[in-house]
């Protein structure tokens, strides 16, 4: 009885969402191994709802990425003058409240589940429960602040708000009872180099620590216990089967979905609209015609103009972006004279027009894979949406690296160590070898303040237009008042005006649904 109740409350609380309850009443109890499984397999499926292709709407407010192509905009300095067709079309309240409800339709699924399994039988699928939910609320609580503490299947409509201390103590005892059960490396994980292990959830909760030390909680302590997980993470790296891969570039091939410098992720497969990843959005573009050819990839999402500029030119860069377009050029010699198809980098300086409508991220999609292109020679325009089977890294070991080189500073344990963590992710961004000492290393003796200057600039490249990047820093550095010289005239104005932006300005509104039961 007191589970058709339970399902009768959650009918009401996620009335909107018609797929969690579908899922629930399929069970009632599980008895099976497979129905195990496919509850897990419910909670991930939320967690990629969560990040499809409106997910950075929620993330726009930072200085790594915009939406121009949402917007219809103008703007004139004397010298340039840029439109857009559309309106804006966006519905912030809706995607807000859908990400809400897909964190919570998972967080009720583990709930769930974690009532109903038992150890010694089930302790890896606790451990992974815990590490899951812990993950739901950190998310939760970067976007929403002090979302409601719903740790068991009893609805209550008079639970009280949770201060921010409290978010993060919920969210830091799931990740130690996980470290506790869940297997210690990867091979012996629910599904090989995809699920959750001990090394996976150290790293975690090293990213939990080092926002904890910022803004809302702004417990420095945190700084030393971020540095010693990361530490010990690192430390042990070959036995969790964490690296940092050789090539940038080899993160966003299909082919190498699955590697050893992705620590949490999500991961599609077949060629269906269902288990691929639109997180991009991506269109590509043919216009070919007689006397002019040209062709482009597009993008829901473009990095904002200035945040291209600062961007150090490298194999990083290139690799990070698209950085110009195809367009034919007449092409003289001595017998002949034809039309080629030639590659012209942006200039966003001397052309904003054309960089804000074309310029995009590449991380979200192999662009390169034969799958998505129709060939120069197809007829006249072609015009679709590429999907892709690429990972979408919600935690990677480069996070890892960076946490430590951070943590160790501002925890007053500034050493060789910390400067070898961030040289190996400046080493790799040019592309040279990883563990040599290089040109490009940042240079020694620094004050620990402009060491962790440097790692937070090198972590806004190296974590551009990623799920758990750039926006979040900015929370947790309290970086609001300086977002306005973040930007370009010319980029879009997605700051709020001077003089409205207060401490809770970070943070979405829950959902007024919520707030009314």
């Amino acid at each position: 009885m007191k589970k058709y109740i339970y399902i009768l409350s959650l009918l009401v609380l996620f009335s909107c969402e018609n797929d969690f309850y579908k899922e629930v009443n399929k069970y009632l109890s599980i008895d099976t191994e497979e129905e195990k499984v496919e509850m897990m397999n419910g909670i991930y499926s939320n967690l990629s709802k969560v990040h499809n292709y409106n997910y950075f709407t929620l993330t726009g407010r930072a200085d790594d990425i915009n939406q121009y192509n949402n917007y219809a905009f103008y703007f004139d300095d004397g010298r340039i003058k840029c439109s857009a067709s559309g309106g804006s079309g966006i519905n912030y309240t809706e995607i807000v409240s859908s990400k809400y409800s897909y964190l919570y339709t998972a967080v009720v699924n583990i709930n769930y589940l974690l009532e109903t399994l038992e150890e010694p039988d089930d302790k890896y699928l606790l451990g992974e429960l815990y590490f899951l939910r812990a993950y739901c609320y950190f998310k939760l609580a970067r976007f929403f602040g002090t979302p409601p503490l719903v740790i068991d299947t009893d609805v209550s409509y008079t639970l009280e708000k949770p201060t921010h201390q409290e978010v993060y103590q919920l969210i830091e005892e799931d990740l130690l009872n996980a470290i506790d059960l869940l297997p210690e490396t990867y091979t012996d994980v629910r599904v090989s180099g995809e699920t959750p292990h001990k090394g996976t959830a150290k790293a975690l909760l090293a990213e939990v620590y080092l926002s904890m030390a910022g803004y809302p909680v702004n417990d420095a302590s945190k700084y030393a216990e971020a540095a010693r997980l990361a530490g010990e993470v690192i430390e042990k790296a070959d036995y969790y089967n964490f690296a940092l891969l050789e090539d940038f570039a080899s993160l966003w091939k299909e082919s190498n979905k699955h590697n050893k410098e992705c620590v949490f992720g999500l991961f599609f497969k077949g060629y269906d609209e269902e288990n691929l990843n639109n997180i991009g959005n991506y269109m590509l573009n043919y216009n070919l015609e007689a006397e002019w050819a040209s062709m482009d990839i597009r993008s829901t999402y473009n990095p904002e103009i200035k945040f291209y500029v600062d961007f150090p030119f490298n194999y990083r860069k290139e690799q990070t972006f698209v950085n110009g377009k195809y367009g034919s050029r007449y092409y003289n010699t001595m017998d002949t004279s034809f039309y080629v198809m030639q590659f012209i980098a942006f200039d966003p300086i001397k052309e904003p027009c054309e960089f804000i409508d074309d310029a995009v991220y590449k991380k979200w999609i192999d662009i390169t894979n034969e799958k998505y292109d129709p060939g120069l020679f197809a007829d006249k325009y072609i015009s679709f949406t590429a999907r892709s089977e690429v990972t979408l890294y919600l935690l990677r070991y480069a996070h890892t690296l960076l946490t430590y080189a951070e943590a160790k500073a501002r925890s007053g344990n500034l050493d060789a160590s910390a400067y070898e963590m961030i040289n190996r992710i400046r080493r790799r961004a040019n592309h040279v070898d990883l563990n040599s000492p290089s040109a490009f290393d940042l240079t020694p003796g620094l004050s620990a303040e402009q060491f962790a200057d440097s790692v937070v600039k090198e972590r806004s490249w190296e974590l551009a237009g990623e799920p758990d990047g750039r926006w979040f820093d900015i929370i947790r550095l309290n970086l609001k008042d300086q977002l306005p010289s973040m930007s370009y005239k010319y980029d879009f104005p997605n700051k709020a005006p001077a003089g409205t932006v207060t401490d809770e300005w970070y943070f979405y509104p829950i959902p007024e649904q919520d707030r009314w039961l």
